[in-house]
């Protein structure tokens, strides 16, 4: 334990640290403001000098900027990021620069660092700008905030562009005069380290995805974005309304963006408790000359109720309609940290009757078979290719992992009950090859305890469209 006040104490002295400032470009043309940044783990402060200058260039007013350096251990931290701060404030006095209008932004672990302190002394910012990093869902599920934010996300961040989707509908539901100021937004074709310059740590290279610009080039897609939201703070009308021009394009570009996001989201989970794909699936074991006599209902419950509850049949004996009633339970990646996973579901697991126990009330020939649950997840993949962007595709198709899906574990009604057998299995047992494999457990009509039922693990259309746009392309494979 004294080990740990040793620390503390060493830190706590430690706070005097050092801050790269660079004055500004320009003299005037109002907007006086200050700019401090917060690095990302690992991450040398100078290595965001250049992009802070291509922000200096951008903007049109008196810009000045600081680069918070000399982390303990190269990692900001809750205890030092007073002292850096207070200390580039200082350092800013001391030559003569403005620090009545300040800003302060970060990258990565620094966004998280600095969004806590705002939290806590919002007094200090006319607002905070995160880039490759979000407001976290940890303690609170909105983007409520005591001062106007900037969330910017690459679209080859392979660590965070799967949270994109979440914070812009987080932003979304504020109210309108918040979202006036508060802004999520997709940066394209850029990926997580280009925020920083020079050679990136191991963790970020593993975790990202190849951008598509030069250095340069990115931080200017990341500078023209971060630029026109401050104007939106403090200039003319006429400087405003472009900046307010370019967020309509900015807006426009992150929608276009999600859409596929939306979409596919939409299909695994509508609203609480409905899953449109699990309904499809159940249709989709059937012989399509028979659907029209049939419905599909579909409940999403929680483990306990999933372990015990089965899939059953209605039928309308003054139409002769069915109504299969299907159940579905959804598992997530375990997200201590609000990055780097997935907002997908990692399974559908799926309990559905069997095509052959809807046909013998139709009074249909039996087939005595099953459709292979991988069919249904290559429909999946489908209906997400059939979504994502030309883009998305040319990427997954010049250098992307290809993906077979092998055949279903086939499960048995001894032993491990089907509902704890765990998820769907993804393996890199190749470079560059991945198969996905489903768990499965099925009984005939005739099946004394629970007959006419197919089990499935199930692959989410938001999973695959996942799996195309980060799993498939982002240089270490983590599904």
């Amino acid at each position: 334990m004294k080990h740990i006040f040793f620390l503390l104490g060493f830190l706590c002295y430690k706070i005097n640290c050092e801050c790269d400032i660079e004055p500004p470009i320009k003299k005037d043309g109002g907007g006086v403001a200050g700019l401090i940044f917060v690095p990302g783990a690992k991450i040398s402060g100078s290595a965001y000098l250049p992009l802070l200058r291509q922000i200096q260039e951008v903007y049109p007013g008196s810009l000045w900027v600081g680069a918070t350096t000399e982390w303990f251990s190269d990692m900001p931290n809750p205890i030092e990021i007073g002292g850096q701060i207070r200390d580039c404030l200082s350092s800013a006095s001391l030559q003569g620069l403005d620090t009545t209008n300040m800003f302060f932004g970060g990258h990565s672990l620094g966004g998280i660092v600095l969004e806590n302190f705002i939290s806590g002394q919002p007094e200090l910012a006319q607002g905070i700008v995160l880039l490759g990093t979000w407001l976290p869902d940890l303690l609170r599920a909105d983007n409520e905030f005591p001062v106007p934010v900037l969330t910017a996300i690459g679209e080859l961040d392979g660590g965070g562009i799967s949270y994109l989707r979440r914070e812009w509908e987080e932003t979304q539901a504020l109210s309108v005069d918040k979202k006036t100021l508060t802004k999520t937004i997709l940066v394209p074709q850029v990926n997580h380290g280009q925020v920083a310059s020079g050679t990136m740590p191991e963790s970020v290279v593993d975790n990202d995805i190849d951008g598509e610009l030069t250095e340069e080039d990115a931080h200017r897609n990341y500078a023209i974005r971060v630029a026109d939201w401050l104007v939106l703070h403090s200039f003319t009308t006429q400087q405003t309304d472009a900046a307010v021009r370019n967020f309509a394009q900015y807006e426009r570009e992150t929608l276009d963006f999600l859409e596929p996001f939306l979409a596919m989201r939409d299909l695994e989970k509508s609203g609480e408790y409905y899953s449109p794909f699990t309904a499809d699936s159940q249709m989709s074991l059937l012989d399509t000359a028979v659907s029209d006599n049939i419905d599909v209902s579909n409940q999403i419950i929680d483990v306990l109720s999933f372990e015990v509850k089965q899939p059953y049949i209605e039928e309308n004996p003054q139409t002769g309609s069915l109504t299969v009633n299907t159940l579905t339970y959804l598992t997530y990646d375990f997200d201590a940290l609000d990055f780097n996973h997935h907002l997908s579901a990692s399974t559908m697991k799926a309990k559905l009757k069997s095509a052959d126990s809807i046909y013998s009330l139709l009074d249909l020939p039996l087939t005595d078979s099953f459709m292979p649950c991988a069919d249904l997840n290559r429909k999946a993949m489908e209906i997400a290719r059939s979504a994502a962007s030309e883009s998305a595709l040319a990427r997954l198709q010049e250098r992307g992992r290809s993906l077979e899906f092998d055949a279903d574990l086939e499960m048995g009604w001894g032993g491990v009950p089907w509902e704890n057998s765990g998820s769907l299995t993804w393996s890199e047992k190749t470079p560059g090859k991945v198969n996905l494999r489903a768990s499965r457990l099925t009984s005939g009509v005739n099946f004394p305890l629970y007959p006419g039922l197919q089990y499935c693990d199930l692959l989410s259309p938001y999973r695959a469209l996942e799996w195309i746009y980060v799993e498939s392309v982002r240089h270490k494979f983590q599904f």
